[in-house]
């Protein structure tokens, strides 16, 4: 008899096999914590797609703690912390946060990532499952410790720089002075909107890169990944943003490509100013 299986039915079969291997991986790993496997899936699909290559990526075990102290299930967030917590100690340590404040900074840390606040839900539930837990972790604290020591600086907060002519360099191409000046609230907007359009991980990336000022070889630390894995990283987040911000432009100018090209080459050829003052704005 004639299979009648379409390629749709097969790709999901695929899935759902592989689904049941991701949950069981985590399950193993984490004996203690009895997360039912359709909770698993429905946070696996909230990050990636059935049938995207992504999938057999994931990081099973981390994920799935990770979505056991998503959905509250006893006993998770102990056990977050004592799995990272002192991989937390030690950024908090490295970064020179003083030793009175640590306990503090921990405490704020894991009630952010594991409890929320009103109208602000836990963010342990934007951990996608691409890289390890651990180096996502970091990041959160490396963030943590780097604006403390910002307000202890300053005992103010710093208000975002203007994305204007006074911060720019400037240019001796009357074009690109011409397009400056007329689209500067578009292209402040448009890169607002295409970083929010990111995922999480490549905001962080871009975040620690262009504001905190980290090289490479530190975002590869904090990862726990190779340097060439941190650099594509870099790069793939920064051309991500700048697809992402063309095409809002085209859509919201209508101008013609070669102008939208134009502008283009101004955001290139500034996003590091730009960069660095949205980030000291509000988050997005």
């Amino acid at each position: 008899m004639r299979d009648k299986t379409t390629p749709h039915d097969a790709l999901d079969t695929t899935s759902e096999a592989l689904l049941t291997r991701l949950h069981a991986e985590g399950r193993a790993a984490w004996p203690d914590l009895e997360l039912a496997r359709a909770e698993f899936v429905a946070h696996v699909e909230r990050h990636v797609a059935r049938g995207s290559p992504e999938l057999a990526e994931l990081h099973a075990a981390d994920f799935y703690l990770a979505c056991a102290c998503h959905v509250r299930l006893a006993g998770a967030p102990a056990a977050i912390q004592a799995r990272y917590g002192a991989d937390v100690e030690a950024v908090l340590r490295s970064r020179n946060v003083p030793p009175g404040h640590r306990d503090d900074l921990r405490q704020l840390m894991w009630e952010k990532l594991l409890v929320g606040r009103p109208g602000a839900p836990p963010k342990i539930g934007a951990y996608a499952g691409r890289g390890p837990l651990g180096g996502w972790l970091r990041v959160a604290a490396v963030r943590m410790a780097l604006n403390f020591l910002e307000h202890a600086r300053h005992d103010r907060l710093v208000p975002a720089p203007e994305f204007d002519e006074a911060r720019h360099p400037a240019s001796p191409d009357p074009e690109l002075a011409f397009l400056k000046s007329q689209y500067r609230g578009e292209v402040e907007q448009a890169l607002r909107d295409a970083l929010a359009g990111l995922a999480t991980d490549e905001r962080n990336v871009l975040r620690l890169y262009f504001l905190d000022r980290l090289s490479v070889d530190r975002i590869a630390a904090v990862y726990g990944i190779h340097r060439a894995t941190a650099a594509r990283w870099v790069m793939r987040g920064r051309e991500a943003l700048l697809r992402g911000t063309q095409a809002l432009l085209e859509r919201q100018l209508g101008v013609e490509p070669a102008e939208v090209e134009s502008i283009l080459g101004l955001v290139r050829s500034q996003l590091d100013v730009s960069l660095s003052g949205l980030f000291r704005g509000p988050a997005p």
